[in-house]
């Protein structure tokens, strides 16, 4: 059955229809191998004339997160190895284009690959049809959701719907955050190819709404997920109030991860498998010698996927079902000291800084110049944000980091030139 429509331009379309929905699990029953987002089994398939019923409104808004969570998980390994943090450790076609900074718009793996990492249909790290199907489901739910009842008298009558649509908002900022934040251009429901400051601004309103939606105690989860992803938009269009007012209302205890399993390679976390596993990348010396409890690195005692490069890995991830972390206190923490020493006030900033390197047993810092400040609050975000998210990957376009050179001491092959994600090829001409 058929349920997405005009989730993108035609090509996009055509993909995302033929595309499995990341498995689920929802009050203990496992939706695995959904072709669409209502072919479930919860505990019997569920007809597409029942897409407006609201007694699935939970089970609607749990697959949306799941699509973003199966988005995310592609997401994180991409721009993990498209960034620094990663030097190829391999010479596979796919595994090694990442590898090497050599995907291009014509690169099928990242342009249309789905959620499974090694059966029919997966990709290493595709990443259009994953977030334009987060962000179509997200939007379409809500717009659904929308349209009916908070009156138990009505036939429309959903329970918790405030809170749902506040969930729904929250987790469909991010598909627009990402691609803002990494792709060199960005295009939704047909429209046209867009500057990707046009995706930022679609993730602030997003957020905003999602904020406005969760005034109750109960969504605070929500009101939190939102925050920090309001932040952080702010942070890349370097509106640094804003930033600075968001980041500051995280809550101390907020930690919120994209959950992983074990139960099929739609699920797994795909940094532990084509990492760790298979070793198609090997972690960059940078991370290897620092002596920070957040750079969680170590020699693998083997070869990588070739012999002849020694293999690190991230012991951040363990186990294929293993979360990923999604947004946290942390995160708005560093934002925020980054949003102070922006607006000079470098005390402040380094307050924040210094007060989580003591509690690490570090060495506090002490820059001399907002500009040194400013460097080195990157740097700490580089060690607590790593492997997770594309945020390296997001820093090194944001601030014009130099990115990795290659070395014969991993495989002797050079890097290309990607930087952001490249525009698809598809999309441009409408294949």
């Amino acid at each position: 059955m058929s349920y997405l429509s005009h989730p993108g331009t035609r090509w996009l379309s055509r993909v995302i229809h033929r595309s499995p929905i990341i498995a689920l699990t929802i009050g203990g029953f496992t939706l695995v191998g959904c072709k669409g987002i209502l072919d479930v089994d919860l505990p019997g398939r569920i007809p597409s004339s029942q897409v407006d019923d609201p007694a699935l409104a939970s089970v609607l808004v749990s697959s949306v997160i799941g699509d973003f969570e199966c988005a995310y998980n592609n997401y994180t390994v991409g721009s993990a190895a498209q960034g620094d943090e990663y030097e190829n450790a391999n010479s596979n076609g796919s595994l090694s284009s990442l590898g090497t900074r050599s995907v291009t718009g014509d690169t099928d793996d990242y342009v249309v690959g789905g959620c499974e990492a090694n059966s029919a249909g997966g990709s290493i790290a595709g990443l259009h049809v994953p977030l334009q199907t987060a962000r179509f489901q997200a939007e379409d739910i809500f717009r659904r959701m929308s349209g009916w009842s908070d009156d138990k008298a009505s036939s429309k009558y959903v329970p918790n719907r405030k809170s749902f649509l506040a969930t729904l908002r929250a987790y469909g900022g991010y598909p627009y955050l990402l691609m803002g934040e990494t792709f060199c251009s960005v295009a939704f429901s047909g429209g046209d190819k867009q500057v990707p400051k046009v995706a930022l601004d679609s993730a602030v309103k997003v957020f905003q709404e999602a904020i406005a939606l969760a005034a109750d105690p109960k969504d605070s989860v929500a009101k939190n997920l939102a925050l920090v992803g309001l932040a952080r938009a702010s942070m890349d269009l370097k509106d640094w109030p804003k930033a600075a007012t968001a980041a500051a209302q995280v809550a101390s205890w907020f930690t919120i991860n994209a959950d992983r399993g074990n139960e099929s390679d739609r699920r797994w976390n795909k940094i532990v498998y084509f990492a760790t596993q298979l070793g198609g990348w090997t972690v960059a010396d940078t991370f290897r010698t620092l002596n920070d409890p957040r750079a969680l690195v170590m020699d693998s005692g083997h070869g990588a996927f070739n012999p002849f490069t020694r293999l690190w890995v991230t012991t951040k991830y363990s186990a294929l079902g293993d979360p990923i972390r999604l947004a946290s206190y942390r995160e708005a923490q560093l934002i925020l000291a980054e949003a102070r020493a922006r607006q000079n006030d470098v005390p402040g900033a380094m307050g924040i800084i210094n007060a989580r390197r003591t509690a690490l047993g570090l060495v506090s810092l002490t820059p001399a110049t907002k500009e040194a400040a400013i460097a080195a609050i990157i740097q700490e975000r580089r060690w607590e944000l790593s492997f997770e998210g594309g945020h390296r990957l997001n820093d090194l376009l944001r601030e014009g980091i130099a990115w990795k050179l290659g070395s014969a001491e991993y495989t002797g092959q050079a890097n290309g030139t990607t930087t952001c994600w490249p525009f698809p090829t598809k999309e441009s001409n409408g294949a």
